[in-house]
């Protein structure tokens, strides 16, 4: 049976000539897909089965926004 991912997570930041994009879409039974983008091109990406590791990977995310945001980048979501 076909299903739609649902976001529950999304970052994206721009310092004016880059984007950078962290996600985290539910992906049915299979868990949470945990994805990072760089320009548009996906430049790492994971399914997990465990939220507490997905909670891992939001919080490192999160960090890393705000060290950008310390060199100049802006949230755009």
């Amino acid at each position: 049976m076909a299903h739609h991912d649902r976001t529950v997570f999304i970052r994206e930041m721009t310092d004016g000539t880059r984007t950078l994009q962290f996600e985290v879409n539910e992906v049915g039974d299979e868990g949470w897909r945990v994805r990072e983008r760089r320009d548009g091109a996906v430049v790492r990406q994971a399914v997990y089965d465990d939220w507490h590791r997905v909670e891992l990977q939001v919080s490192g995310f999160v960090a890393e926004a705000a060290r950008l945001v310390g060199e100049g980048w802006r949230r755009t979501s």
